[in-house]
């Protein structure tokens, strides 16, 4: 079973930061493990990849996640159908790096044109999601979604009994 998720990012460089959060944030939900080297490459990488988008591209970016087994594929869509150019940036550079820096972290990246601009997608080999772990990121969401005055109320026999 493929999961799915899709972010939609406002064409302004402000923008990224919350993108790639909501990035790493919807792999956490879906209970992926992840150490602090994988998810240091992931932010890398989608923060790299949305910039790029976002600067480049014009207009919005689509972000697209797909988790298949022990793969995540990071998509971002952009407007531009130029490809991306990978720079030689010297050490007083301030940017040009991101490419490489894509191709060092992910397992396997690459882009396509489409009819409206281009697909840039990155790879990473991921832990196995176990169904515990995201049975409990479930359980603890639906707890965080009780309405606090609610809870305040609830017999405590019956939130006992409802697993809250």
């Amino acid at each position: 079973m493929t999961r799915r998720a899709r972010i939609l990012v406002p064409g302004d460089p402000s923008a990224v930061v919350l993108a790639r959060d909501r990035v790493l944030t919807q792999v956490r939900a879906w209970g992926v493990p992840l150490d602090e080297e994988l998810r240091d490459a992931v932010r890398l990488v989608a923060s790299e990849l949305i910039t790029n988008a976002v600067v480049h591209g014009g207009g919005f970016t689509t972000v697209g996640l797909y988790l298949s087994e022990d793969r995540l594929l990071l998509v971002v869509h952009d407007g531009n159908s130029e490809p991306p150019q990978l720079q030689h940036a010297t050490v007083d550079d301030e940017a040009g790096r991101g490419l490489a820096l894509v191709d060092f972290f992910a397992t396997r990246h690459g882009w396509k044109p489409t009819t409206n601009g281009k697909r840039v997608w990155a790879e990473f080999e991921v832990p196995v999601p176990s169904p515990a772990t995201h049975h409990e990121v479930l359980r603890r969401r639906m707890r965080e979604a009780v309405p606090r005055a609610y809870a305040n109320v609830m017999p405590s026999w019956l939130a006992t009994a409802a697993g809250l």
